[in-house]
């Protein structure tokens, strides 16, 4: 994460404790505010929650939706893909849809018991049918959105005129299982009982301190088995969302969206970096690229997981300009 938003967080509680003391509770003092407290910010209102979300590029386009890691990240992170390599930008001939997930960025919160990967998915299918109801849609899945993606797809392969996995997380527990031990903490490690304690925080429904604390520790931890530690920036994480959907359900749940990817007989394109040891190229080409029977996997070397978006980006709209082109 950019270091910009630590010295942010630094001197926005300076101001709050020594200068105006203002209320660290009050909508917009510690974290930016949400759909429900901002008119102002971008929404779409869905049947369940109402979510942060922008549009790019061409309005008549072929929509292309682009979701987010986390659990928990809002989308900011992904706008570098909006970028213009050469003569080529995906905003020329296609509609680019970012939003934040329920829980995650800008969006509503909600209680854990209303975070699941069930309801995501909802949510996104809903989504979908309001913005692109009578066309085929493209999805491009980073981490934990590739997830959703392959989530998506399984529920819906014939809506999905074409999928970008960008370096996903496991598409099934029993998958996640082979991975080096990415969803199996040490919970006597400092930092996970740091997170652990934020439950109490999410308990009593403190999204704003907790999402606040959140940022805190996320502005100062590095995953060593993601490779490159790619500078890049996030608006708001969502507490509440990374521990009821990257705790409970990831760990805990015997999920798998791998039932129907067999059938999916269009185009695939995995891209995945050298220096991720967890999920990178390694791991997904023996684990997920076999899932597909139309699937192509690049591999961009020098980089890790952060990297293929935010130090790597003109490298990895290659491979996807070159992907929708041959759609």
């Amino acid at each position: 994460m950019n270091k910009s938003i630590i010295i942010a967080i630094v001197f926005l509680a300076f101001i709050i404790n020594a200068c105006t003391k203002l209320d660290p509770l009050e909508a917009g003092n510690l974290v930016p505010k949400t759909v429900e407290e901002d008119a102002n910010v971008p929404s779409i209102t869905l049947s369940k929650t109402k979510l942060h979300i922008q549009k790019f590029g061409k309005a008549d386009g072929t929509k292309v939706f682009i979701l987010e890691g986390g659990p928990g990240n809002d989308f900011k992170y992904l706008l570098d893909l909006n970028k213009q390599v050469g003569s080529w930008s995906l905003l020329q001939n296609h509609e680019v849809i970012y939003h934040d997930y329920r829980g995650s960025g800008l969006s509503k919160r909600h209680p854990t018991s209303e975070l699941t990967l069930d309801l995501l998915l909802k949510d996104f299918e809903e989504l979908v049918d309001k913005i692109s109801p009578n066309n085929k849609i493209i999805i491009i899945g980073h981490s934990h959105g590739g997830l959703l993606a392959a989530q998506y797809v399984n529920a819906n392969p014939n809506r999905v005129k074409g999928v970008v996995f960008i370096e996903p997380a496991a598409f099934s527990r029993e998958i996640n299982n082979r991975t080096l031990n990415v969803y199996k903490p040490n919970f006597f490690a400092q930092d996970v009982n740091k997170i652990l304690w934020f439950r109490q925080l999410v308990a009593a429904n403190n999204h704003t301190q907790a999402d606040y604390h959140f940022a805190v520790v996320a502005s100062n931890y590095s995953d060593p088995l993601r490779g490159e530690n790619c500078n890049f920036e996030l608006v708001r994480l969502g507490m509440a969302c990374n521990l009821a959907i990257g705790s409970d359900e990831i760990t805990n749940s015997q999920y798998d969206f791998t039932s129907n990817l067999g059938k999916y007989n269009n185009k695939v394109l995995f891209i995945s970096s050298d220096q991720s040891k967890d999920i990178g190229y390694d791991f997904q080409q023996k684990n997920q690229v076999v899932l597909f029977p139309k699937a192509t996997h690049k591999k961009v070397e020098g980089t890790g997981h952060a990297g293929l978006i935010n130090c790597r980006t003109d490298e990895t709209l290659g491979l996807i300009k070159a992907y929708l082109q041959s759609l």
